[in-house]
């Protein structure tokens, strides 16, 4: 069964899993934009799906208690993540592609934000 991922009235942009190894927790990390600001989520994916499917208000407010900054970091890791699945298919999947433009332009908006 594939469960949607739906924070409304963010909006994904994207999201990567990871195991921890010592509580074998499968992690989301999520990119969340709303007008320009960015946003990303760090919590197990079962619970991220349980959120995603409650009542508006409650995971409103869900986000926003647990939403953090977005760091170069974290958008550096999820361009690698993406730049692999991107170079390892062929023919190239259009949405992976869209994904990639739309991190690297949120890189770049970070940068210019961060000089200015």
């Amino acid at each position: 069964m594939n469960r949607v991922i739906n924070l409304s009235p963010w909006n994904k942009i994207s999201i990567t899993t990871d195991i921890q190894h010592h509580t074998l927790v499968d992690m989301a990390t999520i990119i969340i934009t709303n007008d320009e600001d960015y946003f990303v989520i760090e919590d197990d994916i079962e619970k991220v799906m349980d959120v995603s499917s409650m009542p508006h208000y409650i995971k409103e407010d869900w986000i926003n208690y647990n939403k953090k900054e977005l760091t170069h970091s974290v958008l550096d890791r999820h361009i690698k993540v993406y730049t692999d699945k991107y170079d390892s298919q062929y023919p190239p999947n259009e949405s992976i592609e869209e994904t990639l433009s739309i991190l690297k332009s949120i890189k770049r908006h970070l940068i210019i934000k961060k000089i200015i």
